[in-house]
């Protein structure tokens, strides 16, 4: 599971757009989405059901901090969810974020 994950040197949208666009490359993008709703953002994977994870934000002096704060996890996403999060992880990195699992 991502624990937290902070990035420096972008805002939250700046960085949601980073990811979008990274995601909109690659096949993870065609299930998964990076959203901000009021100070959560949440990560949605929608294929053969629905998963929700999301994450309380946290400004810093250099950034933003997400945190982990509650999840909803379709059954058929559960045998996958560690191969997904180690791919979301790596897109995360790519784009500027120190993710802690």
């Amino acid at each position: 599971m991502i624990k937290s994950f902070s990035v420096s040197n972008f805002s939250v949208n700046e960085f949601i757009k980073k990811v979008s666009d990274s995601l909109s490359q690659r096949e993870l993008g065609k299930i998964a989405s990076v959203s901000l709703n009021g100070e959560n953002v949440i990560i949605t994977f929608s294929k053969l059901g629905k998963s929700e994870v999301i994450y309380s934000l946290k400004n810093l002096a250099d950034g933003f901090e997400c945190i982990h704060k509650s999840e909803k996890i379709s059954l058929t996403h559960k045998a996958f969810r560690s191969d997904i999060e180690t791919k979301l992880s790596k897109v995360l990195e790519s784009n500027g974020a120190k993710v802690l699992n």
